[in-house]
């Protein structure tokens, strides 16, 4: 397969939700700038490894079992790219050249970070992949898409040696990740539904998966005030804004949809800027 289509299908406009919890991880484990060299190496490695390998394996594995949904789905044609059966096995060997190298890691991490290594790379692919398929058996949808976003940020602040981790900040996360995992479903329940696919979204049905969107982030917003005070208040309030918009124009879901990387990247940059100013002041 080209270069280029691999690189469209790993979603680059989506890699921030992944590297950028990774980042925020490190950041809330403490000052980076008193780490040691080694450290620093295993850090800049799952760095890498959250950007271009991780998403190929997470979207690339999510398009080959979803090939029957996606060529019902004008989303997958006209924004994003279909992988039909030819294009299969050399994409699931690409996905293998990239991420197994990555295994090494284990090595030199401490036991925290190993094992949440191993469940965001068992979520990621076992999100799409039978025998599990958690995306078409839901609630496990949610809890495994909310995994795969989170977990990289265990994996960094594990793996900076800091082991007192904020459980608090963790749940609040999840159910941000849950209620985006939620929204990205709404817009496909009409080809979810042709193929017989279960989502949280078309249990729920369009309105009822918006209410727990809603739901999901008015909790989150709340813990993540509680944690780092009025600025994450205000950045929660535009998730609600996003959502009770859907609610009240149905036209407008996919076009806020597609604003959703936008929001998060900007959201996670501020987050990320917030811990930082907290051990440099």
């Amino acid at each position: 397969m080209k270069t280029i289509r691999l690189i469209n299908i790993s979603r680059p406009r989506f890699w921030i939700y992944v590297l950028g919890t990774f980042m925020v991880g490190v950041i809330a484990a403490g000052d980076p700038r008193l780490l040691d060299l080694k450290t620093l190496i295993i850090l800049g490695t799952l760095f890498w490894f959250f950007t271009y390998p991780a998403n190929l394996m997470i979207y690339g594995i999510n398009d080959i079992y979803d090939y029957e949904t996606d060529k019902h789905n004008p989303k997958k044609i006209e924004y994003e790219e279909l992988v039909k059966p030819k294009d299969q096995k050399a994409l699931w060997w690409n996905i293998a050249l990239w991420v197994i190298p990555f295994f090494v890691v284990l090595f030199w991490l401490n036991w925290q970070a190993s094992v949440a290594f191993l469940i965001f790379n068992f979520t990621s692919v076992y999100y799409s992949a039978t025998p599990i398929r958690g995306k078409a058996n839901p609630p496990l949808d949610i809890i495994f898409s909310s995994i795969i976003y989170i977990s990289p940020a265990v994996v960094g602040f594990f793996a900076t040696g800091n082991t007192d981790i904020p459980w608090l900040g963790i749940v609040g996360g999840l159910l941000w990740a849950m209620a985006m995992q939620t929204y990205s479903a709404v817009p496909d329940i009409e080809s979810d539904t042709k193929a017989n696919v279960r989502t949280l979204a078309t249990v729920f049905g369009r309105n009822g998966a918006l209410w727990f969107c809603l739901i999901a982030y008015a909790v989150a917003t709340f813990i993540g005030f509680t944690l780092l005070g009025w600025i994450l208040l205000i950045l929660g309030l535009i998730y609600l804004s996003m959502v009770i918009t859907a609610m009240v124009k149905p036209e407008k879901t996919f076009c806020i949809y597609k604003k959703f990387p936008l929001v998060n990247a900007v959201f996670g940059m501020i987050l990320f800027f917030l811990l930082v100013a907290e051990f440099l002041m």
